[in-house]
């Protein structure tokens, strides 16, 4: 019964996101029906080096890759599959991330430990950590799965620098981060996989995101992204930010989502006899709007109760901006009650109850 549960489960999730899937000599491929989305290949090749990923942002950091690097490979051309290179612990992963640079470990990311580095203003931090952690997707060609067309990874550093010396998290500036990932991690970490025999000759995307531990509330960010091609790479700085309304900084973000955000805020509150906490979260790309995240929570309510809000919520996302594709979820506590999708451009609304 488990196993027809979920069989279940996996066609309504592959219908629900408008997928198919199809076989192509014995791979399974899942054809999205989006053209400006990649098809991904199965069977997905998974590694250890996943349960290296457990920040906070590593879904974010996941879907931003994917849709930087549709910059450099074509949906059209190109289909998806999960990172295959990085994947040895001991051999690749630790001694880019987990080890400094050293004699004996030249590749290492991280600065050595007896150098200091101005990370702001005011701040020198002797052998700093920057970075903490190393995504990568892999793109083949959509008529031969067999060729390698590309590597992406993303470079994921620390915005909040610790200080062995005081004890204390400094934070660094965007341009001390910028510049030792352009300057020095990126194309360090170029040379090391060119030396992998697969990768001598195939493009390289690098993007660098960076997180920020001392705000839980929003994700971090994108700030750069390069080709290496012929062992040549041009950086270009990506203007990303995620912003929180209804507050004075989303105000000054987008005034008119702040009020939309407000305004749902108050017609909730009007309908329902208790207070409703409502939170919306928007991803911005060059000052402009590209998604939006919204947060409901309420108190203990019956399943009538929350069936209603949620067509309720439902009808309020009609008010956003079409081009942006909206999420509600609606949660007690900790439990997820139901979650509400409205897509970009589109005038339907899903809601799922939990």
């Amino acid at each position: 019964m488990k196993k027809l549960i979920s069989v279940l489960v996996l066609a309504i999730i592959l219908v629900g996101c408008g997928s198919k899937v199809q076989s192509d000599e014995g791979e399974l491929v899942i054809v999205n029906t989006d053209s400006s989305s990649y098809d991904y290949v199965r069977p997905l090749e998974t590694s250890y080096i996943r349960f290296e990923h457990n920040g906070k942002d590593y879904m974010e950091i996941g879907q931003g890759l994917v849709d930087i690097s549709k910059e450099y490979f074509s949906t059209s051309d190109y289909d998806l599959k999960e990172g295959a290179y990085l994947t040895d612990f001991a051999n690749d992963y630790q001694p880019l991330i987990k080890y400094r640079e050293s004699k004996d470990n030249p590749f290492g990311l991280n600065p050595v430990s007896d150098v200091s580095v101005r990370i702001n203003a005011t701040k020198d931090v002797k052998g700093p950590i920057f970075v903490n952690d190393i995504h990568e997707i892999n793109f083949v060609r959509k008529k031969n799965h067999e060729e390698l067309g590309g590597v992406s990874l993303a470079l994921v550093l620390n915005q909040m620098i610790y200080d062995e010396e005081t004890k204390q998290y400094y934070t660094a500036d965007d341009d001390v981060l910028y510049d030792f990932a352009t300057e020095i991690a990126a194309p360090k970490l170029e040379s090391y996989l060119r030396k992998k025999p697969e990768l001598s000759n195939v493009p390289i995307v690098i993007a660098v995101y960076v997180t920020d531990s001392s705000n839980d509330s929003i994700p971090g960010r994108y700030i750069a992204s390069a080709q290496y091609e012929n062992r040549q790479g041009k950086f270009t700085r990506i203007h990303h930010k995620w912003e929180i309304f209804s507050t004075e900084r989303g105000r000054k973000a987008d005034g008119a989502i702040d009020e939309q955000i407000a305004s749902m805020k108050r017609s909730v509150n009007a309908w329902l006899p208790e207070d409703v906490g409502i939170v919306g979260y928007g991803e911005f790309k060059n000052e402009q709007i590209v998604q939006m995240k919204i947060s409901v929570n309420v108190q203990s309510k019956t399943y009538t109760e929350v069936e209603a809000l949620s067509r309720y919520l439902g009808e309020l996302t009609m008010n956003f901006d079409s081009s942006i594709p909206v999420k509600v979820e609606v949660k007690s506590i900790d439990k997820t009650l139901a979650v509400i999708v409205r897509p970009a451009n589109s005038s339907k609304v899903e809601i799922i109850m939990m």
